[in-house]
């Protein structure tokens, strides 16, 4: 939910419950006020009566005056006031009164009054102030939520517009995080932690960048070196069988550190996002290709291949990263295969299943994308290939599912239109 949304539905609910209660109060304060003024007239009739001393002679312009003889005694020796109803004779309808009662005693009976006034002006005086407490105040309400709305609207356009830019922002390109300013101090503030922000991360960045360059460089280089006085080693004849075995050993760990180094560099390289140029790869294409590379090692570990190509399958991604994607995943499922097993390619519109034969996971699915991860325990794995392919798969916005379902392996790709 939006600030802006959130803010206003907060102002409506408390505008609500206060003009709720303000209504409901206002209402019962005018009814209270217009009962009283009407007691106070049929008090003054009951004083205008008494003075009278039971001549009859009641004439009253606000109020009608019945007077009946009862018998036995006084009933209501305290006036008397409540709320009745009285069919109008020329009308025929029936109309609210307010009436008070009250008896008095003469010498030999006693005379029961009851003054009644009509109480419908003052209800319709009572309807059209509690309609003045409804209207006024809703359109009051409405001004107010509008105008706070508008207000609040165009404070946040700083605030989005920081949003927008900040979701532009990548830290390959060399341009600065230019912000609105802001009369507002809360934003200003916000955009100085935001440009301290853009130049501390993109120091951090080169530094970073700077640092796998050099690595490369200089890692590389002795592994080269180390690597090729073990071969001038191998070759010298004076050696022992032992030797020769300690050397071999010696220069395929060379090896494997110069994969390790090689394939950390490029993980590097994805998490920095150094591979921005993207366009159209034609997946199936690329199968065909990888397939035709990796076959003498297909046919070496006697596995049969299906490839099942029944919609073009085409993505928008850099076109290294689909290479290096296709290829792990492929290698992955020769290396960790058995002999004379087999893989299944499927390509479709939008995504792909690769499935292998291989044995059983030797650790839970939830580990199998992680750096040094053995899943197979493959010998010559470095642990590395599938974190790869989890890392380019984020960067390319594919999702990719594994099953494993005893000795069947299967990964699924699907790609963004």
């Amino acid at each position: 939910m939006k600030l802006i949304t959130k803010s206003g539905l907060n102002f409506i609910s408390a505008s609500i419950f206060f003009f709720l209660f303000g209504s409901l109060g206002g209402y019962y304060f005018i009814r209270y006020a217009v009962n009283k003024f009407l007691n106070n007239e049929l008090l003054e009739a009951k004083a205008y009566i008494d003075r009278a001393e039971g001549t009859g002679n009641y004439k009253l312009t606000f109020a009608d005056v019945l007077a009946d003889s009862i018998q036995g005694p006084a009933s209501y020796r305290e006036p008397f006031i409540n709320d009745t109803v009285i069919m109008n004779s020329s009308t025929g309808n029936y109309e609210f009164y307010r009436k008070l009662t009250f008896d008095k005693t003469y010498e030999n009976h006693v005379v029961r009054y009851q003054i009644v006034r009509s109480s419908a002006p003052s209800d319709v005086m009572v309807m059209k102030f509690t309609l003045m407490l409804t209207v006024f105040p809703v359109l009051f309400f409405l001004i107010l939520y509008f105008v706070n709305r508008g207000s609040t609207r165009y404070s946040l356009t700083v605030f989005y517009d920081t949003i927008k830019k900040l979701k532009a922002f990548d830290v390959n390109k060399d341009n600065k995080l230019e912000l609105m300013t802001s009369d507002i101090d809360e934003f200003e503030q916000l955009n100085e932690v935001f440009n301290a922000m853009d130049k501390k991360i993109k120091e951090d960045f080169e530094r970073l960048k700077e640092y796998t360059e050099n690595t490369s460089h200089e890692l590389q280089t002795p592994l080269a070196i180390i690597t090729s006085r073990l071969d001038e080693l191998l070759q010298s004849s004076n050696l022992t069988e032992e030797q020769i075995k300690t050397v071999a050993g010696l220069m395929e760990t060379v090896n494997r550190l110069s994969k390790i180094n090689q394939a950390l560099i490029y993980l590097a390289k994805l998490d920095n996002r150094m591979f921005k140029d993207e366009e159209k790869v034609d997946i199936n294409n690329l199968i065909r290709e990888q397939v035709e590379l990796l076959e003498p090692l297909i046919e070496n570990k006697g596995i049969s291949l299906e490839l099942t190509s029944t919609d073009k399958c085409e993505t928008i991604m850099n076109k290294s990263l689909s290479h290096t994607l296709i290829q792990n995943l492929l290698k992955n499922a020769i290396r960790h295969n058995v002999e004379n097993g087999y893989i299944k390619i499927e390509c479709a519109a939008n995504h792909l299943i690769i499935e292998n034969s291989g044995s059983p996971l030797a650790t839970s699915t939830d580990e199998l994308f992680k750096r040094f991860n053995k899943a197979g325990n493959h010998p010559n794995s470095l642990g590395i290939g599938l974190s790869v392919v989890k890392r380019i798969c984020e960067i390319s916005s594919i999702d990719i599912q594994y099953q494993c379902t005893e000795s069947k392996h299967q990964f699924e790709l699907r790609f963004k239109n």
